[in-house]
């Protein structure tokens, strides 16, 4: 008998489109935009999932240090680092806002 529990992310995405298609358009003012926000999160947690999951601690350290000494001057920006860097917004923007993107990253 195949698995009939659906996935945390379609649990995340039904939320989602309950709350902006049934729930969003009778509310106002600041329930609306609580509503809208908490939309925007159920989102976001379902994109991290799909895509890769969360940044660890480690990860985020590294990025830390690594912007530290590009402000200090320490390290230059060379089209190798430029390029890494690019590459590690957009699969940062890809999970946080796929709008500022041309395209999501595929799953």
């Amino acid at each position: 008998m195949p698995n009939s529990v659906p996935s945390a992310g379609t649990l995340l995405l039904a939320a989602a489109r309950y709350l902006e298609d049934e729930l969003l358009p009778t509310l106002e003012g600041y329930h609306r935009f609580q509503a809208r926000v908490t939309v925007n999160v159920l989102r976001i947690v379902e994109r991290e999932l799909r895509l890769d999951g969360p940044p660890n601690e480690a990860a985020a350290a590294t990025g830390n240090a690594l912007a530290d000494a590009i402000r200090a001057g320490e390290i230059p920006i060379d089209a190798a680092l430029a390029a890494q860097l690019r590459q590690g917004l957009g699969e940062a923007l890809a999970i946080n806002n796929p709008k500022w993107t041309h395209t999501e990253r595929p799953a």
